[in-house]
């Protein structure tokens, strides 16, 4: 097992599975993680209030029904963002016959079985020279990773996670396994 780098990589006789974490930012996913649980203490606060003061008797008005949308819209942002900031992983194993590729948070996500001999021309895309270089949407699970491959006449990518470095490293070890 090689684990100097973000990448998990197990390498075998006939397998290579590769195991890459979300990429963190930690400063984001603690904000989120507050700003969430505002959001719960703001709505478990405006329901009681709503509902069981005696203040202005029983009923919602026209601004706690606009609050309470806003509040389930910024609850259905956030939480896949913060559950793939702290738990979401893409895999790519290989054997004899077959690439089981995923993107996934607690195993449910993307998940494709690609035929191993339509798999070729593995590549890096380095830098993805989005505004300060590297790939900004890669925090939120989105974007093209640092590593590429073709499926037939489809491109697939991944790598969100891992700096240039590893991308060429994890390439060079995809090459070598499918000489």
């Amino acid at each position: 097992m090689i684990n100097n780098g973000k990448a998990k990589i197990e390498k075998t006789f006939n397998e290579l599975n590769i195991i890459i974490p979300s990429k963190k930012n930690w400063f984001v996913l603690l904000f989120g993680t507050v700003w969430i649980g505002g959001l719960f203490i703001g709505l478990v606060s405006v329901l009681a209030f709503s509902f069981f003061s005696e203040i202005g008797g029983f009923g919602v008005d026209a601004f706690m029904i606009i609050w309470f949308m806003g509040w389930v819209v910024g609850v259905l942002v956030i939480t896949p963002i913060l559950l793939w900031g702290y738990f979401g992983q893409e895999r790519f194993t290989t054997n004899r016959n077959e690439i089981l590729f995923e993107k996934t948070v607690f195993g449910i996500g993307q998940k494709n079985r690609l035929n191993i001999s339509e798999v070729k021309n593995f590549r890096t895309e380095l830098g993805n020279a989005y505004w300060l270089g590297g790939n900004n949407w890669a925090f939120w699970g989105l974007g093209a990773g640092e590593i590429k491959f073709d499926y037939g006449l489809k491109t697939y990518s991944f790598g969100l996670g891992v700096d240039d470095a590893e991308a060429n490293y994890i390439v060079g070890l995809l090459k070598e396994q499918f000489k």
